[in-house]
């Protein structure tokens, strides 16, 4: 949080995956240095071959039946990320689960936190290398995970009475490592027929032909041009911080209205 302040930021939103757990110590800290907090969050899903991810903005941390939907998530993200690091001590890398869990620091781990790992131990240069070298299909380290369909993930997100939004849904740049939705003209329609909201137009590994390619997609299905930095807590330069992309201060508007619309 003090980051953020550091970059003048005024408003942000706090979208870990697959829990809440730090969003009322991210509010009391975000509200010392007089920063704007949007409660979020962020779910692994798939559609076809394809992982998509989807975020929520304005979520409600009192509902029962939500808090429980993220408990069963959790637990297959944990059970997904012991198996990576088995997969990749029997390659020979020293690299422990416990490391991995001290970088998440009580946060639902994830590949990104395991990628940390993998550049603080010195077998990658970066997240995208980390990726690209042990985490992505058809590398050694990966592992499957059974997720809801995008879908569901929209429909679990509106009954919470939240905004759901489709996450960088292009990624061919990245320097993440993940890949670009390869079926996204035909998920959009689907995803907006159940309650899609928004779509990530602004993030630090478009350029600008893509940026444009989503704002017609956005413009088309009346969707608010969302966007982020994705900071994973990473201390590498290279890799995306706070402040570094972001949505105009209309979508940050759009945003609010229709969080304000659902309760």
């Amino acid at each position: 949080m003090e980051l953020c302040f550091e970059r003048g930021l005024q408003t942000i939103a706090v979208t870990d995956h697959d829990t809440t757990s730090a969003l009322q110590e991210a509010r009391e800290c975000a509200s010392k240095f007089g920063i704007r907090l949007i409660n979020g969050i962020e779910l692994g899903t798939n559609y076809l071959k394809d992982e998509v991810h989807i975020l929520g903005y304005g979520i409600d941390l009192q509902d029962v039946g939500f808090q429980d939907r993220l408990s069963v998530f959790r637990r297959g993200r944990l059970l997904r990320g012991k198996k990576i690091i088995e997969k990749l001590v029997s390659i020979g890398l020293n690299i422990s689960w416990e490391m991995v869990r001290n970088i998440a620091k009580g946060d639902s781990v994830g590949r990104p936190h395991i990628a940390m790992a993998l550049v603080k131990s010195g077998y990658s240069t970066n997240i995208k290398d980390a990726f690209e070298k042990y985490l992505n299909v058809d590398s050694p380290g990966f592992v499957p995970r059974e997720m809801i369909t995008a879908t569901e993930a929209v429909e679990i997100l509106r009954d919470n009475g939240s905004l759901p939004v489709l996450a960088h849904p292009l990624l061919s740049t990245s320097k993440s490592g993940r890949k670009s939705i390869q079926n996204l003209i035909e998920l959009i329609p689907k995803l907006c027929a159940v309650g899609l909201g928004g779509i990530e137009v602004y993030y630090g590994d478009y350029n600008s032909r893509q940026v444009s390619h989503l704002t017609e997609i956005a413009e088309q299905y009346s969707l608010i041009k969302c966007g982020g930095s994705d900071y994973h807590n990473s201390e590498n330069r290279n890799d995306p911080h706070p402040g570094d992309v972001g949505p105009p201060p209309e979508s940050v508007d759009q945003i609010d209205l229709a969080i304000s619309r659902e309760f």
